[in-house]
């Protein structure tokens, strides 16, 4: 399996990020950047456990969410409010499954930077997250499910394995339209 090569990585992405962290006072205990030397092993990890790798052999992080298995189980899907995109990022809260354990997460945005927080902190990025950053992907550090917000489709759901009980998850299995 191969990655999709980083020699032309952007670092428009991680700058605006750290902008926000500053202008924001971003807790950096609380919500800060992977060491590099981990990138490769979580966007792995990731690929492998969401993403149909036989068909899509490349890993890539962009357009991830068109690469994803076919066997997944869905949220409903959240469509973007362009006018209030604060509700819009606070409703990750409802896609968090209730028993949900983890009090810190993984965020990886457009250009593959991988971020690792607690929601508290994510949230307050993602408030200002700029309109030209596209796709971001949530998740835990167990993998356990995925947030995606594609920009595309200009929606948010929650995806995961259909092995894993819903109820272990939340009471949300649906039967909506695929981002996919």
């Amino acid at each position: 399996m191969k990655q999709e090569k980083g020699k032309n990585k952007s670092y428009k992405e991680r700058n605006e990020i750290e902008k926000i962290i500053k202008e924001k006072c971003i807790d950096r205990n609380s919500f800060y950047e992977v060491a590099k030397a981990g990138y490769k092993q979580i966007i792995h990890r990731l690929y492998y456990t969401f993403c149909d790798y036989h068909n899509f052999p490349t890993i890539q992080i962009k357009y991830m969410w068109i690469r994803l298995r076919g066997k997944l189980e869905q949220s409903e899907l959240i469509p973007a409010n362009g006018k209030d995109w604060n509700t819009y990022i606070d409703s990750i809260d409802h896609l968090i499954p209730e028993k949900a354990s983890c009090v810190c997460y993984y965020l990886i945005v457009d250009g593959g930077w991988v971020y690792q927080g607690s929601i508290k902190e994510i949230k307050k990025i993602l408030y200002e997250y700029p309109q030209w950053m596209e796709d971001f992907y949530l998740f835990p550090m167990d993998y356990r499910w995925l947030i995606i917000h594609c920009e595309d489709g200009a929606c948010m759901c929650r995806v995961w394995k259909s092995t894993d009980s819903p109820s272990t998850l939340a009471d949300d299995k649906s039967s909506s339209p695929k981002i996919r």
